[in-house]
C-alpha cells in the first residue's frame, strides 16, 4: 500500500502545481468542475444513494448548477450561503448522534449541492483575482497548517475529545495547536508581504476563522461516513481514499476564506 500511496501523492502534487501555475482561467474552471464532478459522485454515496445511476445523475446535476451560476456570473453571490451552511453543519456535529434532518438522504443531497457549488465558486472567484497564486497558496497553507499542527499537537498533548462520537481521534489540544501554527504562518506571510499592522490584524482574523472552519469540513464528512458506515468516500485515489477525503477541509474553508477576502476588499 505504501508505493501506491506515494505515487498518488506525487501525481496529486503535480496536478496541484499545474492547476496553480500553468492553467489559464477557462482551463482552471473546467479542471475544478471535473474535481467537483468526482466529489459529487462520492457525496451521493455519503448521502445514502446506493445505485450508480443515481450517483452519476447527482454529479451531472451539480455540474449543470455550476454551469448556470458561471453563465449568470453568480459565483461571488453564492458565497454568501457559506456561513449559513457551515453554521448548520456545526449544529449537526454538536448534536450528533441525535436524529436530525441530515439523516434524510434528500437533506444530505441538498446540502451537498450547496457545499460543492460554493467550493467551486470560491476557487473560480479566487482564480479571477489579480493575486491568485498568493491567495491560493495561503489558503492551502492554512488548511495544511491547521491539519499538521493538529496532528502533532494532538499526539503530544491531546486529552480532551473534540467530537467524541464523530471523530474520536481529534482533540481540543490538537485544534488549538493547529490554529497556533497557522497564526505563526500568517505572521511570516505578513512580514514578507510588508503588511500594515491593521492589514495583519484583518488577515489574522481571516486565518483564524478559515482554519477553524476547515476542521468543521473534516468533521462533517466524518459524520456522514460514520452514519453510512464508510471508511473512505471512495477508492478513486490509491492509498488515499476518495476525492472528498482529500478536499473535505477545503469545502468548508475555501468559500468562507474567499468571502472574507472579498469583504475585506482584497479581491
Amino acid at each position: 500500500m505504501l508505493l501506491p500511496r506515494i505515487l498518488s501523492a506525487i501525481v496529486m502534487a503535480v496536478l496541484f502545481i499545474c492547476a496553480v501555475f500553468v492553467l489559464e482561467t477557462s482551463q482552471f474552471v473546467f479542471a475544478m468542475a471535473a474535481v467537483v464532478f468526482l466529489a459529487s459522485w462520492e457525496w451521493a454515496r455519503l448521502s445514502g444513494v446506493n445505485n450508480q445511476v443515481g450517483r452519476v445523475l447527482f454529479a451531472v446535476f451539480i455540474g449543470a448548477v455550476c454551469f448556470v451560476v458561471l453563465n449568470c456570473n453568480l459565483q461571488k453571490t453564492s458565497l454568501y450561503l457559506s456561513p449559513l451552511l457551515w453554521g448548520v453543519a456545526l449544529y449537526w456535529v454538536i448534536r450528533y448522534p441525535t436524529p436530525l434532518i441530515w439523516q434524510y438522504v434528500a437533506s444530505r443531497l441538498v446540502f451537498g449541492v450547496l457545499v460543492l457549488l460554493t467550493t467551486w465558486a470560491a476557487l473560480v472567484v479566487l482564480k479571477q483575482s489579480n493575486n491568485f497564486v498568493v491567495w491560493i497558496l495561503l489558503l492551502m497553507g492554512l488548511i495544511w497548517g491547521a491539519d499538521s499542527g493538529a496532528y502533532f499537537a494532538g499526539r503530544a498533548f491531546g486529552k480532551r475529545k473534540l467530537a467524541r462520537f464523530v471523530s474520536p481521534g481529534k482533540s481540543w489540544e490538537g485544534v488549538i495547536g493547529g490554529l497556533l501554527l497557522t497564526q505563526v504562518g500568517v505572521i511570516i506571510f505578513a512580514v514578507l508581504s510588508d503588511f500594515t499592522f491593521s492589514n495583519w490584524c484583518v488577515l489574522a482574523v481571516i486565518a483564524l476563522i478559515t482554519s477553524s472552519v476547515s476542521v468543521l469540513g473534516d468533521l462533517t464528512e466524518s459524520l456522514f461516513k460514520r452514519h453510512e458506515a464508510l471508511k473512505d468516500s471512495s477508492h478513486l485515489i490509491p492509498g488515499h481514499g476518495g476525492v472528498m477525503d482529500r478536499v473535505d477541509s477545503l469545502t468548508a474553508a475555501a468559500p468562507i476564506y474567499v468571502l472574507m477576502l472579498s469583504l475585506a476588499g482584497w479581491l
